[in-house]
């Protein structure tokens, strides 16, 4: 799965609401436990750090650990 440039930059550009909104919906795709969830969703400000660190490739290799099937849904939750 690619990330497009504009799905990057609106993750990027979202407020902490929305951006721990994002996460929850993220951590859903990808079968995480509420306490997972909550966790991730706690944490904000070092996800925010990692995205605008983080390079095209680089998230392209997280993400291509996923299943196919995940990478899809995680996709259609970015896109929404």
């Amino acid at each position: 799965m690619e990330l497009s440039k504009d799905t990057l930059d609106k993750l990027k550009h979202l407020n902490d609401d929305q951006l721990r909104a994002a996460i929850g919906d993220i951590a859903d795709a990808l079968g995480a436990s509420p306490s997972q969830k909550r966790l991730m969703q706690n944490h904000t400000n070092r996800i925010r750090n990692k995205l605008f660190g983080a390079s095209e490739a680089e998230l392209t290799r997280y993400l291509s650990r996923l299943s196919p099937e995940k990478q899809q849904e995680l996709l259609q939750k970015l896109k929404s």
